[in-house]
Order: structure tokens, then sequence, then C-alpha cells
């Protein structure tokens, strides 16, 4: 046999033993993997993959669950009590979600149920309860948990709701009764002043909500409350902002974020809301 024969002869089995060898690699990867031989993605459980938290609720409900750090929470909010503060517990809720019956608002009845769940042994007259609208698109997947509850601890003469209050993503500016004039603050003044130098630097666009209590007409609360939100334009467009950054619209007296049964919560529902969307 000549040494060209004997070379290629080699090659030959050489290329045999190459490729028996890749066929029963490629076996074992796919018995370990899976028949296609790609790795099977391990996807967690629906419970899993949805993120938790301490009080939370599902959309359209407004009975709270206890989640994750519900203890450390409880704990972090009865530290704060004096004795003599008062309690105010939020209640946050979506434009698309319905009041449940007897309620002017879902953030409204999820604040109710908070308080008669977990702070029973707190008098009722040292707790406040509020709703808050929130700005943000809802979840998409019906099954997510929310997070839907603030706490603050206030001084009684810390319960006069505040003339403006910054809030993620803008704020709420509130007008004395039947008025379409905020209320005198130098600290709106100086909100808004703020307001106008970020949108120059960050062109976000500003959408401004205004809303009334439930005194009067419905038709007239809805006008009046875009006149408020109007006000509000008219004097950032002073400030510099543009006009077409700024939206205007009314709810009237629809979204209520305490019940109009005292002049402190009439206060808290006379306001335009301010949100900042980003392009």
């Amino acid at each position: 046999m000549s040494t060209t024969t004997r070379i290629l002869l080699i090659l030959a089995i050489l290329v045999l033993y190459f490729l028996g060898l890749l066929k029963f690699c490629s076996r074992q990867i796919c018995e370990a993997c899976g028949t296609n031989g790609v790795a099977a993605a391990v996807t967690p459980s629906t419970a899993d993959s949805l993120s938790q938290y301490p009080i939370q609720f599902k959309f359209g409900d407004m009975n709270p669950t206890k989640g994750p750090g519900f203890d450390s929470l409880l704990a972090a909010v009865m530290a704060g009590n004096n004795n003599s503060s008062i309690l105010e517990i939020i209640g946050l809720f979506y434009e698309g979600e319905a009041a449940p019956a007897g309620f002017e608002t879902m953030g409204l009845a999820r604040a109710t149920a908070i308080r008669d769940a977990f702070f029973k042994n707190i008098p009722e007259e040292r707790i406040r309860l509020r709703g808050r609208l929130l700005n943000t698109a809802p979840p998409t997947d019906n099954n997510a948990w929310l997070a839907a509850s603030e706490f603050k601890w206030l001084q009684k003469e810390e319960v006069i709701p505040e003339t403006v209050e910054e809030v993620a993503d803008g704020a709420i500016i509130r007008f004395p009764v039947n008025s379409t004039e905020k209320d005198y603050d130098p600290k709106v003044d100086a909100y808004l002043e703020k307001l106008a130098k970020r949108v120059a630097k960050t062109d976000e666009r500003i959408e401004l909500t205004g809303h009334t209590d439930n005194d009067g007409e419905a038709d007239y609360n809805l006008k009046l409350g875009a006149s408020r939100a109007r006000q509000i334009r008219d004097l950032l467009v002073k400030l510099g902002v543009k006009a077409d950054l700024i939206s205007t619209a009314s709810k009237g007296e629809t979204l209520p974020v305490a019940p109009n049964t005292t002049d402190e919560n009439r206060h808290n529902n006379r306001r335009v809301e301010v949100r900042l969307i980003k392009k």
C-alpha cells in the first residue's frame, strides 16, 4: 500500500470517527435539553411572575390582601402613632375602576376597607380617608397585583389640605369654593415656576384635569372644572410654557377624592390635577 493510500485511509477513518462522535454528543444534548436541541426555557408560574406588595389589590376590587412584608409595613406605620396624630389612609385607583356601591370612587372604597381590616385599634376620629386617581395606565394583565395604598401621619394642624401637593409625575392644585382662581399661596406660584422651567428643558407634555365638589348642578361643575384647568394653563403660558404642550380636560364632580361631607373634604375635591407625560 502506497504512502498516499495509507494517508487517505487514515483521514477517512478520522472523518468517520468524528462524525460518529458528533452524532453521539448531539443525541446527549437533545436528551438533556429538549427534542429540538434547544434548551427548554423555564417558564415561571403566573403567580411567581407577578409582583406582590405588603397590601395589594386586584384591578376593580376594593378588598385588600396581605402580601409579602405586610407585618413590616404595619409595624412601620404604627411606629408613627403618638396617640394624638391623625392617620391618613390614601386609596389609589385608576379611572377605569368603577366605584363600588356606597362609595364615590374605588379609591375611597379601598381606603375604607384598609381601615376596617387593619387599623381597628385606632379610633375612627383619628383616621382620615382619601382617594387619589393614578395618572399611569392600568396593568394589561388582569391578574396583576396593585400597590394601591399610601399612609401618612398628620398633626391636627396639618389636616387642612395643602394648596399644592406634589405627587409622582405631577401635582394637585386646590381651589376655593365656587371659584376658578387657585388658592393664593406662594407655594403654588413656586411650583408652577418650577414646572415651567422643567418642561422648558424636557419638552414634556402637561395634562391638566379640573375637578369640583358636588355643590351645584353636574353640567355647571363640568364647566367649572374646565375653567379651573384653563386658568392653570394660562398661568403656565405666561411663565413661558408652549401652549401646544398643554392639554386641558374636566371631570366635574365625578371623581371626588374624599366624601363631600365636610368643608375640608370638599376643599380636597376642588382641584386641578397636573400630569406630566414624557415624549
